[in-house]
């Protein structure tokens, strides 16, 4: 008993002692003193870049009163088990038709992300092409500065067309002749809010919003590749287009389709597309 009265009082004994202890005194490095920090002053600063994207926003470098602003740069048809005559369509989501089982990745190089990338965008005047893989045409004619003849200050009188470069190829050399590309119920909007769209530079200050649209558009696009055939995308008439022209596919909507009697290896498979915008007017 004794013995534990004893210890109670030396516990009291030194929270005390430790209330009454004087405030320790630390030494601190002033700022604006280099000398005082081994040679570099303080405050000090580095710099952190936070960063994040959302969709295709490459710029392709295109400048002009007419340009083509974006075309699709990927059509992902996903990786598959094996090629099944029977189901030999595909889409660019990266899904095999009508047979779930058959889909591995959802890209073509192996990755569980499909690279068809679609348009986002808050523009009221594209909401019927929002969220589809897109191509668009900037036309913005009606400022061209010193119209001289063949050359007017006017919009439309323009094509848009696809054209195949080659077939479907492995690395090691193997194609896939005869295969065929579907672009399907081609969505089409028009905004003049080109800045806004675009992001680049040469749009800023831009607003246009008269004319017509483009009245000439193919519903259905089909493309045989094999390095050579071309299809019709769109032709603006005189005085059609102004601002950009945006057209759109579902990416469900675009269709790869291999020849049934295909061979294929464990391979990627690339074939390459170019798009061309042109007026057919000569100097």
């Amino acid at each position: 008993m004794k013995f534990t009265k004893f210890t109670s009082a030396a516990l009291t004994a030194g929270t005390i002692l430790s209330i009454l202890a004087p405030t320790a005194t630390f030494a601190a490095t002033a700022e604006h003193d280099a000398n005082a920090n081994g040679g570099t002053e303080l405050p000090m600063d580095d710099k952190t870049t936070v960063g994040i994207s959302f969709g295709d926003n490459t710029n392709n470098g295109n400048t002009g009163y007419l340009r083509l602003q974006m075309v699709p740069h990927v059509l992902d048809f996903g990786n598959h088990t094996e090629f099944l005559s029977q189901y030999p369509t595909f889409d660019a989501t990266g899904h095999n038709l009508s047979i779930n089982s058959n889909d591995r990745h959802a890209s073509y190089d192996n990755a569980d992300t499909n690279k068809t990338a679609i348009l986002n965008t808050e523009d009221a005047k594209l909401k019927d092409v929002k969220g589809k893989a897109w191509a668009t045409v900037v036309d913005k004619q009606e400022t061209r500065e010193n119209a001289v003849a063949p050359n007017d200050a006017e919009n439309g009188t323009w094509t848009l067309k696809v054209k195949s470069d080659d077939v479907l190829k492995a690395d090691n050399g193997a194609e896939i002749p005869n295969a065929n590309l579907m672009l399907k119920n081609t969505a089409y909007d028009r905004t003049g809010e080109v800045f806004t769209l675009t992001n680049e530079k040469q749009d800023e200050g831009y607003v246009g919003g008269g004319t017509k649209d483009v009245s000439d558009i193919e519903k259905n696009v089909s493309l045989a590749l094999d390095g050579s055939a071309s299809a019709d995308v769109a032709e603006a008439k005189a005085q059609e287009g102004q601002g950009a022209n945006v057209f759109g596919w579902d990416r469900s909507d675009i269709n790869l389709t291999l020849p049934k009697n295909a061979k294929v290896n464990n391979a990627i498979y690339t074939a390459h597309l170019t798009w061309t915008l042109a007026t057919g007017v000569t100097a």
